[in-house]
């Protein structure tokens, strides 16, 4: 890990790095919902009924017709020399000339199991025609050569990055990716990551959440970026203050003027910064009791909160 932690000097990076899936191992369920399509013309160009700027060019998988529409798809890239592997969710609806949101979703560390994840961190049930991407971990120890080999992510350097990179072309490639609604989202370690590709591939990244997992992992950020997160006040794996410091970070990360926070109507557990610019938005809720674990609500939220992006 680097000397300084932007957000907070008094995180400790071994706590995050060894953070895994739930305190009792259990998935929690969570509802579901439909979502929408992104309309491409025969130009190759997102179409969009917002005058106010240019459409996002669509990929290079446009072109082609998508395989395995309605399956899971195992995946490898290499990266920093390494081959790497990822699962796509590929959703029914996909075909030629539809660019796809991409929902990247990063698994704690040692929980690689995409088939499983795929189950029960369903973000993807509110966005039915976004491809869903589960990302694998590789073995290392921690910055300081504690923990042993567990497949953890990359918080202090630029492999996993790397990794980010070379998928997303791989995506493009194969898919019809529109590059302009790429989403992070993870759980404790994954949820570290996430907040280390917000801050260092900001012009990738159109949105982040997080549960139980603080960051950035970084000693500079390149931008804003929309950002919701869960923590729980009674997480003994990752402490709460760390989570609000993130919050905060992330306050005058996104130009929000003031302390100022307003309810999430139907989620008093969740506050909205009412000071933050309209296009980056900050959603902090702040649970208690249910430890290092996924609250109920929260899949289903974020799975909302990308929606609305």
């Amino acid at each position: 890990m680097r000397a300084s932690l932007l957000f907070s000097s008094s995180l400790s990076l071994s706590a995050a790095m060894f953070a895994c899936s739930g305190s009792d191992g259990s998935a929690p369920g969570v509802p579901t919902t439909t979502g929408t399509t992104i309309p491409v013309d025969d130009a190759g160009t997102t179409t969009s009924d917002d005058a106010s700027g240019p459409a996002e060019p669509a990929s290079k998988g446009c072109t082609v017709t998508p395989a395995g529409p309605g399956s899971l798809a195992k995946r490898q890239t290499t990266a920093a020399s390494k081959k790497r592997t990822y699962h796509v969710s590929v959703p029914a609806s996909a075909k030629a000339k539809s660019p796809m949101p991409v929902v990247l979703v990063l698994h704690g560390a040692g929980d690689t199991h995409a088939e499983a994840l795929a189950d029960w961190y369903t973000v993807s049930a509110k966005m039915p025609n976004a491809l869903a991407v589960y990302p694998q971990a590789i073995p290392r120890t921690r910055s300081d050569g504690s923990g042993g080999n567990v497949t953890r992510w990359d918080l202090s350097g630029d492999e996993d990055l790397a990794f980010f990179d070379a998928m997303l072309a791989d995506l493009a490639d194969s898919y019809c990716v529109d590059r302009g609604r790429v989403f992070v989202t993870g759980f404790s370690s994954g949820g570290n990551f996430s907040q280390h590709l917000a801050c260092n591939r900001h012009e990738d990244v159109k949105g982040m959440a997080v549960v139980s997992g603080p960051g950035p992992f970084s000693d500079t950020c390149n931008g804003a970026v929309p950002v919701w997160m869960t923590h729980d006040a009674d997480d003994a794996m990752l402490p709460i203050k760390d989570a609000r410091a993130s919050r905060d970070f992330w306050a005058t990360a996104n130009g929000c003027t003031k302390s100022t926070w307003s309810a999430v109507p139907g989620r008093p557990e969740c506050k909205s910064n009412t000071s933050c610019p309209s296009k980056e938005p900050l959603v902090y809720c702040e649970t208690s009791g249910i430890g290092h674990d996924v609250p109920a609500f929260a899949v289903a939220a974020i799975g909302d909160f990308f929606s609305a992006l």
